[in-house]
């Protein structure tokens, strides 16, 4: 009986010792289940949050043209999860809000939010010395350089007063051969830039010979096309003919034009030979049809080419205006016509910079880009973007 019960007791006790193991190990079991499940929750809301700030990564990508949300990548997936980018808001004074979203593959609904406000600063639309949104076409012997107008007048020579420089930059956004067609010759002191990804940029240049482009590299393909903004003529500003006769001079005032701030507007404008249209001051001058400069004219502000800005825009029965500059004409000031064609005709000589539709460039002209340019924002198409505040949600 005793050996008996001494087995019972060894028995009972062996029990005991099962179950304190057993809970031991349950709760061991469902505390590392809960350890497992709360370290997978924290890697998965982490992943949340590094796709929330790719969203804003990408964000500060589109508000670089915040007028054009057409090609704004809004959404994307990666194998770690996925990032929702809600409509930016206005802020006002160029400041944007965005809210980006990031979701976890691993578990849906770990998300992480982030609001980001963004500073946009505007760029000039005038970085070449000549650009044609579709085609720039040249069957003469035309030349590109650089040089600043705010160190003073163009000189070439070497020397005191040298100002010069190889930043003579002709683009396109077109990615097919033809894009820019050389019949001529045109000596590029930059570089050729072509249409976005284009595997090899020279293929777009017809007649492309590398001995007259001193850029390095050469001609160049861009990322994303160059924005063309839109013209268009403010509301109550009226348009009519005006003509610059021969040998007068015509200024026009900054607080002149029919909303006395120095803007202006005409259908067709003449500048006849030995004629000169200038300016006392900042103006913008809006051309709704053909603009021409004859022989020995000289059109804009010689020690200061980004005064005289002019905007090329279609008329109301959606004809495209045409612009030429021919004979000896020299030219002080900015063009931008998004939907213009400009001939470039003789031996006009440009001091500042052309960004239109289709350029066609003959006989010997020569266009010396300012590179004070960059300061003319009033066109904008490209925003520098800066990060000035966000909030985790």
């Amino acid at each position: 009986m005793k050996h008996r019960h001494q087995r019972g007791t060894a028995m009972l006790f062996s029990l005991g010792v099962i179950l304190v193991l057993t809970a031991l190990g349950s709760t061991l079991l469902l505390r590392s289940l809960n350890e497992n499940q709360l370290g997978r929750r924290s890697a998965a809301r982490q992943g949340a949050f590094f796709l929330a700030e790719a969203g804003v990564d990408q964000a500060l990508l589109n508000l670089r043209t915040p007028t054009d949300l057409a090609d704004d990548v809004t959404t994307a997936t990666f194998p770690t999860g996925t990032f929702q980018l809600d409509p930016p808001q206005s802020l006002g004074n160029l400041q944007w809000k965005v809210a980006s979203h990031g979701f976890s593959a691993e578990n849906p609904t770990e998300g992480y939010t982030l609001e980001a406000v963004f500073q946009l600063s505007p760029q000039s639309v005038f970085q070449f010395s000549l650009f044609g949104d579709q085609s720039v076409n040249v069957s003469g012997h035309a030349q590109t350089d650089s040089y600043d107008s705010r160190l003073g007048p163009y000189e070439d020579d070497p020397g005191p007063g040298y100002n010069q420089s190889q930043n003579g930059d002709v683009g396109t956004n077109a990615t097919t051969a033809g894009g820019i067609t050389v019949g001529g010759s045109i000596f590029i002191e930059g570089q050729l830039s072509v249409g976005p990804n284009v595997a090899t940029p020279e293929s777009v240049v017809t007649g492309y010979n590398p001995a007259f482009i001193t850029g390095d590299p050469k001609v160049v393909s861009r990322s994303s096309s160059f924005p063309m903004t839109p013209v268009i003529v403010p509301s109550g500003l009226t348009c009519s003919d005006f003509t610059v006769t021969g040998n007068t001079t015509v200024a026009l005032s900054p607080t002149g034009g029919p909303f006395g701030n120095g803007t202006y507007c005409y259908r067709d404008l003449t500048i006849q030979g030995n004629g000169t249209l200038t300016t006392a001051g900042s103006v913008t001058v809006y051309l709704t049809g053909q603009l021409t400069a004859q022989g020995n004219s000289i059109v804009g502000a010689p020690s200061d080419p980004k005064q005289m800005l002019i905007l090329m825009s279609p008329t109301s029965s959606g004809t495209l205006e045409n612009g030429t500059l021919t004979g000896s004409t020299q030219f002080y000031g900015a063009i931008y016509g998004p939907e213009a064609t400009v001939n470039i005709t003789g031996d006009a000589e440009i001091f500042g910079s052309v960004i239109i539709k289709q350029a066609n460039v003959s006989g010997s002209a020569e266009i010396h880009y300012d590179k004070a340019l960059t300061d003319q924002t009033q066109v904008s198409n490209l925003y520098q973007t800066k990060l000035v505040s966000w909030r985790e949600d």
